[in-house]
């Protein structure tokens, strides 16, 4: 599967929770969630239409092609399964693990992501959160 840069895969994801959300998405609400201007979303809109992830027309709403919902819920889930590690197994508040998750999400391997899943379920499972936080 083609590789988009983390700042496309970023704007995907947001396309793909804004759908979730609403059944579309609106350049409006990708600029309020990205915290960027409507030019700059239109910008990322054309590059990820071009590259068939999203449909897009100008003044319209954006809606993820089949690819495009692919790309993004593994993206989402990346992004959750490292959100609930850095909470759980390293008890970093949920502002710090979203911020630095967001980073880390688009350079770790499916495989590793698996391994940090385990690990955290372990965590969950044997309650050593509760240990481990007492040593911090």
């Amino acid at each position: 599967m083609e590789k988009l840069a983390p700042r496309l895969e970023d704007y995907l994801e947001t396309i793909y929770l804004l759908e979730k959300k609403n059944g579309v998405a609106r350049v409006k609400e990708i600029a309020q969630e990205r915290n960027v201007r409507m030019s700059a979303v239109t910008e990322v809109l054309k590059k990820l239409s071009e590259r068939g992830f999203v449909h897009y027309e100008p003044y319209g709403y954006v809606k993820t092609t089949e690819k495009g919902k692919d790309y993004a819920e593994k993206i989402y889930r990346k992004h959750k399964v490292i959100i609930d590690f850095m909470k759980t197994v390293l008890q970093l508040p949920e502002k710090t693990a979203e911020k630095e998750g967001c980073l880390l999400e688009h350079h770790l391997s499916p495989k590793t992501v698996e391994r940090i899943k385990k690990l955290t379920d372990f965590f969950k499972k044997k309650k050593l959160q509760e240990e481990f936080k007492k040593e911090l």
